[in-house]
């Protein structure tokens, strides 16, 4: 009853979705400041920021501050992830027996010059992070009371700075949390954690501190690990059940009339010599869905394919609502090609689907453009492999330069061990976008260029970063 968790969260992005469901599953009572204000408070490209969080806490506590049994967590949201419950966090609260305590971490930011007046920590980490701390009412009011900042401004550094004060630090008396045992920070910390399964429930465990920690806040360059673990924690897919939200936020295509269906924009590539071309255009056409509401949008880049590509469209063209066709001729490359693909979908405001389709992939499921659409997700792409063989359309992790590296759980979900809905960094060959996303969150005109990135590495690359 006397735990409040207060967050900041301007827009309700799927990070947002994560982090409430989270939330949800252990019933914690949340406060989400700033909804649909407009977010002055930095990016993640600029180092400092993030004084608006400041100010909207520092109003909230005008309602709160003055209840002194109650215990106010403060965290991010987009970046957060609950592991465990509010008794947990209570009882690890008062254990630390300080009126606030911040989480830790590794490294000093946003002022390296700060590092010298830092207590020394026999154990643990010694820095400040101010992505999350606990603390009661009035504490955190005093805590606040004297932020005077503009919104862009640093809320790092200002809470820096008061804990480096002596005198403030032991006013408001103020901890960190050393050994993770409430809040883990994941930069610069990546190599301390694992995933723990137990009883039907998933765990991060550090294993530097043999700590549970309760709050998991994917802080700086480390989302893409956020989203790993956030596939399992809280419980999302587990060994006893299996994946736990794939059946949340469907949509049923049930019941409706043909000519009511969303209507779908499928790119097709050919981008090399494809053997069974023919086979593909037949697979094509047995897919149940009415070829009314689908538009094609054909790159053929190869004269060896002409005359399969010309004898589809001459016999079944017209099943379809419209057939646009991309030959060798007109010297269109790859990248450009699925620009202009998906540009169609972008600027037909009928268009609720954009499907995109290389010619290599044998789609035996003939539901598949239903499961997909039924999903209701922004981007999704099913899982294709080869025969016997580890390959498959997807990475489960990059490496630090952006390239294919392999993730613990890779092999068993390609082999079907594991079956679920996978938030992932990188889909290739076959996947579907919803034309809205199409037209607001990723509405810059090309997303198949970046820097010296292939087409569908630079695809997703700016899908990440949208």
């Amino acid at each position: 009853e006397n735990l409040l968790v207060l967050t900041v969260a301007t827009k309700q992005t799927e990070g947002f979705q994560r982090f409430r469901r989270s939330a949800q599953f252990f019933n914690y009572k949340v406060q989400v400041l700033g909804l649909d204000e407009e977010w002055q408070g930095g990016d993640d490209q600029q180092p400092a920021g993030g004084g608006q969080k400041v100010r909207l806490l520092k109003s909230a506590l005008k309602q709160h501050g003055d209840k002194e049994d109650l215990i106010i967590l403060f965290v991010e949201s987009y970046d957060v992830l609950f592991a465990s419950g509010p008794t947990e966090l209570l009882k690890k609260f008062r254990q630390a027996k300080s009126k606030v305590v911040f989480s830790a971490e590794n490294y000093i930011y946003p002022d390296r010059k700060l590092e010298a007046k830092y207590p020394q920590v026999r154990d643990g980490k010694r820095f400040l992070g101010s992505g999350g701390f606990i603390g009661y009412a009035p504490n955190l009011k005093k805590l606040v009371e004297e932020w005077k900042g503009e919104d862009d401004d640093s809320d790092q550094l200002f809470y820096t700075r008061i804990f480096l004060d002596p005198e403030k630090r032991e006013s408001i008396n103020i901890s960190l949390d050393h050994r993770s045992r409430i809040f883990q920070n994941l930069n610069g910390a990546l190599d301390e954690i694992v995933l723990k399964f137990e009883n039907a429930r998933v765990r991060a465990r550090n294993l530097l501190y043999d700590t549970l920690p309760v709050v998991i806040h994917g802080n700086g360059p480390t989302k893409l690990q956020l989203n790993y673990l956030g596939n399992y924690i809280p419980q999302v897919w587990t060994f006893e059940t299996g994946c736990t939200v794939c059946d949340e936020g469907l949509r049923s295509l049930s019941g409706f009339k043909d000519e009511a269906l969303p209507m779908i924009l499928i790119g097709i590539f050919i981008e090399q010599p494809t053997p069974f071309l023919s086979q593909f255009f037949l697979r094509l056409r047995n897919l149940r869905y009415p070829k009314q509401r689908i538009q094609l949008f054909i790159h053929n880049h190869e004269e060896h394919h002409l005359m399969e590509v010309d004898s589809f469209v001459e016999e079944h063209g017209t099943e379809y609502l419209a057939v646009k066709v991309i030959g060798p001729d007109d010297e269109v490359e790859n990248a450009e090609a699925r620009s202009l693909g998906m540009d169609l979908c972008r600027k037909d405001p009928d268009c609720d689907y954009y499907f995109s389709l290389d010619a290599e992939v044998v789609l035996k499921n003939k539901e598949t453009l239903r499961i997909l659409i039924e999903q209701n997700k922004l981007v999704i792409a099913p899982l294709v492999s080869r025969h016997e063989k580890l390959w498959s359309n997807f990475w489960g992790a990059l490496s630090p330069d952006g390239y294919y590296a392999r993730s613990e759980d890779y092999v068993d979900i390609v082999q079907r061990r594991r079956v679920g809905l996978w938030n992932v960094p990188y889909i290739s060959s076959v996947y579907m976008v919803k034309g809205k996303a199409l037209r607001s969150e990723l509405e810059q005109g090309d997303l198949f260029h970046s820097g010296k990135l292939d087409a569908d590495m630079a695809l997703c690359h700016n899908i990440r970063s949208q």
